[in-house]
């Protein structure tokens, strides 16, 4: 196997389970209990955190007893993630604690740490169960086979690296939360850039069936749910593999089911942006007036030695359709500092671009070698304590256009879908993703109201309740 650890695959006419080499059959703890609660830990980015709220809801479905993390339970089940070394960090920690928190309890780890490197929470004395992504979703069928044999080391069941033939259905259960619903309509890239580990743990490219997209939408909103948000790893690429339809035309689609609200698109790579995009986006009462175009670099060199699939002229160009076609619309980006080779001119050169485009919010990510991939054999690294600073510079940045595009909504009426409530404070967003805060005497979570916006503390509203409604029209 890949991992340079024995694993003895076991295939029988009824379960497919992996030991260990030791083959011994005993746990260090009486397991044998019946699993009544669970609870459930999630890491890294909202897709981990959607799949975590698709398996939580068949738990409830199940009528088992779902606690917050932290509790003592039956079952804690953890989704993690492996985008960087620290991250693999965190997710190890958070499994340590789960075991602290519940002694006689199961512990279930899975995601894309466990896809990528099995070995490392093999090593972690008190998990019982190791799944790599494909085999999330069929976790009950896994735990049945805890409670019919004892190991001293945990089950693992990994697919090989990015051996994902096909899509599951139950890997496409909407997650939700009481306002908004995650649609994932696509799963695992063909990207590869240098610096992400991601294709390795999540697979190649593979899209929804556009009806059944189409159909879990309209199951949502006949649930109640205002705003869906698209969701995958690279959802620009999407095609139907029944029919070839691609985004753009799933989100005409999308808009013309009655009752929908909102349909909010995740982050796109520059790439997969079309006019046809654009122009739908704007014509829509539906649709968000919202984008996250990934930038990483304002430098070809640094372009192309991550691996991206554009050049800067190409960005350029996209960023002058995008302020013509949607002036008013947010835009946010994601940004790696400190990458191999970048220089203080490339460092420079990058925040002036950024200054000079319609962007209204950062993400900044400090790069740090990622083990398996590419980069991390990169020559020429930046020091820590530069790739801190410039991080730091950046951020500042990033405030100021956030600000500045908080305040050319002052004054305003707007709609907002609340989704919080607390304290006689109800907050939620705009189309144009302005957080909003109000002070009510009731609980207004679920409703679209329209807000007046008095005025914005770092680029977040306070407002009042207007009195006059607002017509977002074509």
């Amino acid at each position: 196997m890949r991992f340079g650890i024995l694993l003895t695959r076991l295939l029988t006419d009824d379960s497919l389970f992996a030991l260990s080499a030791s083959g011994k059959y005993h746990w260090p703890m009486d397991r044998d209990r019946h699993i009544k609660s669970v609870s459930f830990k999630t890491l890294g980015c909202k897709l981990n955190q959607s799949e975590t709220d698709a398996i939580m809801a068949k738990f409830k479905e199940h009528a088992y007893d779902v606690q917050p993390f932290g509790e003592e339970v039956d079952l804690t089940i953890i989704n993690t993630c492996t985008v960087t070394n620290d991250a693999d960090s965190k997710s190890r920690a958070t499994i340590r604690r789960a075991i602290r928190n519940s002694p006689g309890g199961r512990v279930v780890v899975t995601g894309c740490y466990a896809q990528v490197k099995p070995e490392d929470i093999q090593a972690i004395q008190g998990v019982d169960l190791i799944l790599g992504n494909d085999e999330k979703y069929h976790i009950f069928d896994h735990l049945d086979k805890l409670k019919q044999r004892k190991l001293e080391e945990p089950l693992i069941i990994v697919n090989d690296e990015g051996d994902f033939a096909s899509v599951s259905e139950d890997g496409f259960i909407s997650a939700t939360s009481r306002t908004r619903a995650f649609l994932k309509i696509q799963e695992g890239c063909d990207y590869y850039c240098s610096y992400c580990i991601i294709p390795f743990a999540r697979g190649k490219a593979r899209s929804r069936p556009f009806q059944e997209t189409i159909d879990e939408a309209r199951k949502l909103v006949d649930q109640g749910y205002r705003e869906i948000v698209l969701t995958g790893i690279n959802i620009g690429t999407y095609q139907a593999p029944d029919t070839m339809q691609n985004l753009t035309e799933l989100l005409a689609a999308l808009e013309r089911l009655e009752g929908l609200d909102r349909v909010r698109v995740s982050s796109i790579e520059p790439n997969t942006v079309t006019d046809d995009l654009l122009h739908l986006m704007a014509e829509s009462k539906v649709i968000c007036h919202h984008l996250h175009i990934p930038l990483q670099s304002a430098n070809d060199d640094q372009l192309s030695a991550m691996n991206r699939k554009y050049h800067l002229d190409d960005y350029t160009r996209l960023m002058a359709r995008f302020r013509s076609i949607l002036p008013d619309a947010a835009l946010g980006t994601d940004v790696i500092v400190g990458f191999p080779g970048e220089t203080e001119e490339h460092f420079e050169r990058t925040m002036a671009f950024i200054q000079e485009q319609p962007f209204t919010y950062l993400h900044i990510f400090r790069y740090s070698p990622r083990e398996g991939t590419v980069a991390a054999k990169l020559e020429d690294p930046v020091p820590f304590h530069e790739i801190k600073r410039r991080s730091a510079v950046l951020h500042e940045v990033g405030q100021k256009l956030k600000s500045a595009y908080a305040e050319n909504f002052s004054g305003q009426v707007l709609n907002v879908l609340f989704d919080q409530f607390q304290n006689g404070m109800a907050s939620g967003y705009t189309r144009n993703y302005l957080r909003v805060q109000v002070p009510v005497t009731d609980d207004i979570s679920q409703s679209i109201l329209p807000v007046t916006l008095n005025h914005s503390v770092r680029g977040n509203f306070q407002g009042s309740l207007a009195t006059e409604s607002v017509v977002e029209v074509r």
